[in-house]
């Protein structure tokens, strides 16, 4: 797999092992979260948005220039894992994972939309696992996209 040469933005979305709601239970959703910010201040990402569903995960990243989307997906995926683990055996996630490339800054926009309306289009009041709580630790838009 080739490394990016320039930054490319991506709405990635996941979804857990039978669609399980995994993250229903506060401290699975807590520890995917610390694990979203973990790989961030690591520096492996950008990250714009999130929000970690029920059964499936979406995420709103760039990856750094020595970084893949793969190699995003599965430190995330593969990380949450690695901890969860601890609390009980069995698959965590479906293989794979859904991207999308982000092509300017409508469609960033729409994208990080999307992901934040997805608790209220499920009825999840007050949903406490979506990027807008932790705004001060939210990536801003890539300046390639800002008008």
């Amino acid at each position: 797999m080739l490394k990016a040469t320039t930054m490319e933005t991506y709405a990635l979305t996941s979804t857990t092992y039978q669609r399980r709601s995994l993250f229903m239970r506060t401290e699975n959703a807590e520890l995917l979260v610390t694990t979203l910010f973990h790989y961030r201040d690591q520096g492996r990402y950008q990250l714009h948005g999130f929000v970690v569903m029920p059964e499936h995960l979406h995420v709103l990243l760039t990856p750094s220039l020595n970084q893949t989307i793969e190699r995003c997906a599965q430190c995330i995926k593969g990380g949450f894992s690695h901890e969860v683990r601890k609390q009980f055996a069995g698959e965590v996630w479906q293989p794979g994972f859904h991207e999308h490339r982000i092509r300017d800054e409508e469609d960033f926009r729409r994208q990080l939309g999307y992901i934040a309306a997805n608790p209220d289009k499920r009825g999840l009041v007050d949903w406490a696992f979506v990027h807008m709580r932790f705004s001060e630790r939210i990536d801003p838009i890539p300046s390639r996209f800002e008008r």
